[in-house]
């Protein structure tokens, strides 16, 4: 192989006006060609060569992507420029932009001095992807005047990180604020080792590797910007603290918090005939940290553990680490914080709050994040527009989703924030002008699955859940919309059941919690497994119980009723405004009612309401309007009974005067008497006549018990109003005033 002279290799390219112009895949040819004629360089080996030569870093993205604080950072810093080919911004360190080129030779960078760059070599293809990018957004938003800093003196290297950091405070067009903030960790500083500076807990993010390359001029790099990786074990990655940023045929660069990888070379190399050369490249060891436990699913060797209760297909889903001491010093809403700090710090903050989903959508000018919390959406954090893009392309990378944006998608990832797992459900939904809403569902993996006795039940429906679940067959309807709990009734249902002598199947869509004992089955369209035909292969392992997720059709209604009717306890939910409703709907779906009579067992309506909060409720006097409306459904107020609670709000419950929700359940157990009314397809307004007498108590009764008992308010519950006895059924009920609260 001849002499790689630098030289020499420059003017091949120029001979071939290859400095010049690469847009195009035979421009791109023709430059390996060139390395080959002019230094024997092999066209595959001239990316990580021309790395060596140049002193920089190769970089090659997974999905080259320009982030909207990179391109913030960008305009920032930079100028206005006439080069056809200029360097490209890729991403943020701290306050220094990383630039990228697929020409190393390439001088202009936008007029940023280059103490606030550093750079890397991108393939020709990424550059034109950047550039595609850039162009798009400079078109929309132009840049201003050359606004460029120029530095008075330039840095020293080989100085203190204190020193690095007064100039920048000096010579960086840091806003009021960031300068505030950041002379105040000034003192933070004082005697800290260039080697250490990237552990100081008071400097933001990427500061102190930022202040490390200053310094010393060493190849730096943000951990959070690798792509993806197979080519090493992920535990192997973990004991060193390393992680590749290039793989290459000669060289591998490795990123890691320390300039020595003695003990990562030694032990890769004695069990592998691999002859590269590793390379360090510097970075915060938190940071590596966090992106190994991000690539951890798609490890080749994964090595993690298993808990019970874990929800399904988390082996297959990528896992999120949050670190809560990290997000407590994040800052949302500085200029210096990423897209994915902000994120992570809106999703700990909405799992820490008790949401049950996240909302990510566009408001106006603004990028939102809504969180449900006790059922109702809360604004949690917002941001630019600009920014949502971003914010939507992280989640997706999460979930292992496509960056389509007119397809709808959906996904899943977990969430480890210390000993909690959480398990998060995605769906990307396009809406209008390009734009995208992204929905996440939290779902515990720990500690999700409840007892019956955990759901703040009456005595009379405790009862009644646990007289059904004694039946050797029947079936037994959970109903309500959406959201009302149906899922977390299943189970408690199907936990008190659980034993050895008990064989549980389930067909579900999603499954939501894996539980030990249960035998489990995801519905799968393309195997050709529905509810209908995963039930009717569930009937040939011999079950005793069977979940199925919902009845949505006639075919699965109808084979429900059937295993019902052959010796199964069937459990299963529907749509339905009341527990009597149920019926009808399973009529209406070619049900015949004589045998639905035969097999139903039991009807459940349920709906969740807000508890009041303990810390700030307050007594009120009962009124008499009050006192007839409970008269008048049906509800006893004891003679002690002379207050009912309000909400107020305090700290503790975010000044709502609500912290948590409780389930109103509406029972309906299916005796001969209504099982025969059933049979004839009777009108609903008799099964409730002999309901009531039996001791129906209606969504709005039981919601009325609770207000009486000071768990909720009148206010909360007027939702179910129309659920309330009417004035000549309460004339006509007999027996309702020896309801048992």
């Amino acid at each position: 192989m001849l002499a790689r002279d630098l030289e020499t290799l420059c003017e091949a390219l120029r001979a071939k006006d290859l400095l010049a112009s690469l847009d195009t895949p035979e421009a791109q040819a023709n430059l390996h060609a060139s390395l080959a004629q002019a230094n024997s360089i092999l066209p595959e080996e001239a990316f990580e060569w021309l790395a060596r030569q140049f002193k920089i870093l190769p970089y090659g993205p997974s999905r080259p992507a320009l982030s909207v604080q990179t391109e913030s950072l960008f305009r920032l810093l930079a100028g206005q420029t006439d080069a056809a080919q200029p360097w490209l911004p890729v991403g943020p360190l701290g306050p220094l932009l990383i630039i990228g080129h697929h020409n190393p030779a390439t001088l202009d960078a936008w007029g940023i001095p280059g103490a606030f760059c550093l750079k890397v070599l991108l393939s020709q293809s990424h550059y034109a992807e950047y550039r595609r990018q850039l162009d798009e957004r400079l078109a929309a938003r132009p840049l201003g005047p050359n606004s460029a800093p120029h530095p008075a003196r330039d840095l020293e290297r080989g100085g203190s990180p204190e020193a690095a950091l007064r100039w920048l405070l000096t010579e960086y067009p840091f806003g009021p604020e960031e300068k505030e903030r950041l002379t105040k960790a000034l003192e933070s500083l004082s005697g800290v080792a260039a080697n250490h500076v990237v552990s100081v807990k008071a400097l933001p993010a990427g500061f102190g590797a930022a202040l490390r390359h200053l310094c010393t001029g060493e190849f730096v790099f943000n951990a959070s910007l690798a792509p993806r990786q197979s080519a090493f074990p992920e535990t192997l990655l973990e004991k060193h603290s390393v992680f590749p940023l290039f793989v290459g045929i000669r060289t591998v660069y490795l990123l890691s918090p320390q300039k020595e990888i003695f003990g990562f070379e030694d032990e890769w190399l004695s069990s592998n005939e691999d002859h590269r050369e590793f390379r360090p490249v510097l970075a915060d060891k938190e940071s590596i940290v966090r992106v190994i436990n991000r690539d951890r699913s798609n490890a080749a060797a994964t090595g993690t553990e298993t808990f019970v209760g874990e929800l399904a297909e988390s082996g297959a889903a990528n896992v999120v680490e949050i670190d809560p001491q990290d997000i407590a010093r994040v800052n949302p809403a500085s200029i210096n914080t990423t897209a994915e700090q902000a994120l992570q710090w809106v999703l700990h903050r909405s799992i820490t709050g008790g949401a049950s989903d996240l909302h990510i959508e566009k408001y106006y000018n603004m990028a939102r994040f809504r969180g449900r919390i006790d059922g109702e959406l809360v604004t949690l954090f917002s941001a630019p527009e600009e920014m949502l893009p971003r914010y939507v392309s992280l989640i997706k990378n999460y979930s292992n989703m496509g960056q389509e944006r007119q397809a709808a998608q959906d996904g899943r990832f977990s969430l480890r924030i210390g000993k909690r797992r959480v398990d998060c459900r995605v769906s990307a939904i396009p809406c209008r002008k390009d734009q995208q809403k992204i929905t996440i569902r939290y779902l515990e993996k720990e500690g999700g699955v409840r007892k019956l006795s955990e759901l703040n039940l009456s005595k009379r429906n405790l009862e009644l859940l646990q007289a059904a679940m004694t039946r050797d067959q029947g079936l037994i309807l959970i109903t309500g919309p959406t959201g009302s709990g149906k899922t977390t009734t299943l189970y408690a249902l199907l936990n008190g059941v659980n034993s050895e002598n008990i064989n549980i199947q389930t067909i579900e869509d999603p499954i939501e919690y894996e539980v030990e004992g249960l035998n489990q089955t995801q519905t799968d369209p393309v195997h050709d497994i529905d509810f209908a035909q995963g039930l009717r292969r569930l009937m040939r392992a011999d079950p005793d119980v069977i979940l199925i997720g919902e009845c949505r059709d006639e075919e699965t209604a109808s084979a429900a009723v059937n295993a019902a009717l052959t010796g199964h306890l069937v459990l299963t939910t529907l749509h339905a405004n009341d527990c009597l409703r149920a019926v009808s709907r399973f009529i209406s779906m070619g049900v015949p009612p004589y045998l639905l009579a035969d097999s139903l067992a039991l009807s459940q309506a349920q709906r969740l309401v807000r508890r009041l909060c303990g810390q700030c409720k307050h007594m009120v006097p009962l009124t008499a309007g009050q006192r007839r409306l409970f008269a008048a459904n049906k509800i006893p107020l004891g003679p002690d009974v002379t207050h009912l609670y309000e909400a107020e709000g305090c700290p503790e419950c975010r000044e709502t005067g609500y912290r948590g929700r409780i389930a109103l359940m509406e029972l309906c157990p299916i005796d001969h008497e209504i099982a025969d009314l059933i049979a004839v397809n009777a009108p609903q307004g008799e099964m409730r006549k002999i309901a009531t007498k039996q001791g129906l108590r209606t969504l709005y009764q039981e919601g009325l018990v609770a207000v009486m008992k000071g768990d909720t308010s009148l206010d909360e519950i007027n939702c179910l109003a129309y659920t309330g006895v009417a004035a000549s059924e309460s004339e006509e009920s007999a027996g309702a005033d020896e309801f048992a609260i």
